[in-house]
């Protein structure tokens, strides 16, 4: 029941397992009756650490060979 929680996404075990009797066991009634006892894990997912999009990413592919050829110390007037 544990891991089921966790993969959930609760923050706190010891408390939702106080309050799963109260919905039978359902996980989802649970979730949907306490939505504050979960964390959004699609949001924390998508995003860095501090909240944010990761900074220095590149976004479209030029970006990313430009970069990599930069680190790889190759002149950018170099052929594939």
């Amino acid at each position: 029941m544990e891991f089921q929680l966790k993969l959930a996404g609760v923050r706190n075990v010891k408390a939702a397992k106080a309050l799963l009797g109260d919905h039978d066991g359902d996980i989802a009634a649970l979730k949907k009756a306490e939505p504050w006892l979960f964390t959004n894990a699609k949001s924390a997912a998508t995003t860095g650490t501090t909240g944010l999009e990761p900074a220095g990413v590149a976004k479209d592919k030029d970006a990313t060979m430009k970069r990599w050829r930069r680190l790889a110390g190759l002149d950018e007037s170099d052929d594939e």
